[in-house]
């Protein structure tokens, strides 16, 4: 059993915040909230009923007397600055812990740096809770001279692992690190958004106006997409449906005036979409013929495509057996590959792969005719 201590105070629901001259305070997990909503933006001053507001969609269960008393109680411990009286009351967050007093151990701070550079992203913005504290605290960590070993090899790991996205060598079009980091709070607050949108069938320079809540925010590259239930004009909510993150515009909040339904299942949402690349049609065998020419071991070899894969060896190469879900990803896949890999089953599959080579074979036969503006 290892001698180090638990941390009672985690396990109580309380969490110890210190200000540069004071000493350590329990905060409530109440409390708590209360600071990472304010930290969401941690620079604006919260209008007292919006704050409220905020606070109680994360516990609703508490009463409007109950948060008001938590915004005293927070302002007495001078982690809250009140200003103005009534409605003209705003609030503003003074303290969010031990900034430069964080320093966590060397195999926390790496993967947090790592986590950082290869799903930016998938992690809510760094002004929430105590999140940016502790990146920097990590880069404090492995900023240091590295007289220690496991800073020295930390420090090399950061430029030793890489990821490369699979598929084409798309570019990926930008999205507005500002859109991003209000799409990803407005995400993490359950907060309902007003956006301008460029749709795809709207003239260049158009755009349209959504009221929506974000759901989750996915990555299928090249593309970042947002899900959203869309507010209808009857003030009745939609089923989630996709956003292009490239295409909005601007984003402003709209407080939480729309409510996310405790049912959504982003699994099976992804399932179902078919611009993530999932037909409809259950999975079903397939069997493909592999070959090899001189010798040259497959990539089919190195990565299965399902659990129940199969290989038999034949001259030349092998026949692969499997049982796959239809996709466009596995349609691409094969037609990349159509030079050494022939689809043998099922048929309907097999036929319409045969129409693509058919029709590319068609293109390619002739010499290739410039248009003049590209000649030149």
């Amino acid at each position: 059993m290892s001698g180090s201590r638990p941390n009672m105070a985690a396990c109580s629901g309380f969490t110890r915040v210190r200000t540069k001259t004071s000493a350590p305070l329990m905060l409530t997990l109440e409390e708590k909230i209360v600071l990472d909503v304010m930290a969401s933006q941690s620079q604006r001053a919260w209008p007292s009923g919006e704050l409220k507001g905020a606070v109680l969609a994360r516990l609703p269960q508490l009463g409007e007397k109950t948060v008001r008393r938590l915004f005293v109680k927070l302002q007495d411990a001078r982690l809250i600055q009140r200003n103005g009286e009534g409605r003209n009351t705003q609030w503003t967050l003074l303290a969010r812990g031990p900034r430069d007093s964080i320093r966590p151990p060397v195999d926390l701070s790496l993967a947090l740096l790592k986590l950082r550079q290869l799903a930016r992203h998938h992690v809510p913005p760094g002004v929430i809770g105590d999140f940016q504290e502790y990146l920097e605290g990590a880069n404090r960590v492995l900023g240091m001279s590295p007289s220690d070993s496991r800073i020295r090899s930390a420090q090399a790991w950061i430029g030793k692992t890489a990821r490369v996205e699979p598929g084409y060598p798309m570019l990926a079009p930008e999205v507005d690190d500002a859109v991003f980091d209000a799409v990803c709070a407005a995400l993490y607050r359950d907060e309902s958004l007003a956006i301008a949108y460029r749709a795809a069938d709207v003239p260049e320079g158009g755009l349209r106006d959504y009221l929506v809540l974000p759901y989750a925010i996915v990555e299928k590259a090249p593309f970042w997409y947002l899900v959203v239930s869309l507010r209808r004009s009857s003030g009745a909510q939609g089923a989630p449906f996709l956003l292009r993150m490239d295409r909005i515009s601007t984003v402003q909040s709209r407080g939480f005036i729309m409510q996310r339904d405790a049912g959504f299942d982003l699994a099976a949402f992804i399932r179902g979409e078919k611009i993530f690349e999932w037909f409809p049609e259950p999975p079903e065998p397939v069997v493909l013929r592999v070959t090899e020419p001189n010798g040259v071991r497959s990539p089919f070899r190195a990565a299965r495509l399902a659990d129940d894969q199969r290989i038999t060896e034949e001259p030349g190469g092998f026949v692969l057996s499997a049982t796959l879900t239809p996709s466009l990803a596995l349609r691409n896949l094969l037609l990349g590959h159509a030079a050494t890999v022939e689809l043998l089953a099922p048929e309907h599959l097999r036929a319409g792969i045969a129409a693509e080579l058919s029709a590319a074979a068609r293109r390619y036969e002739g010499a290739a005719m410039m248009p003049a503006q590209a000649a030149e």
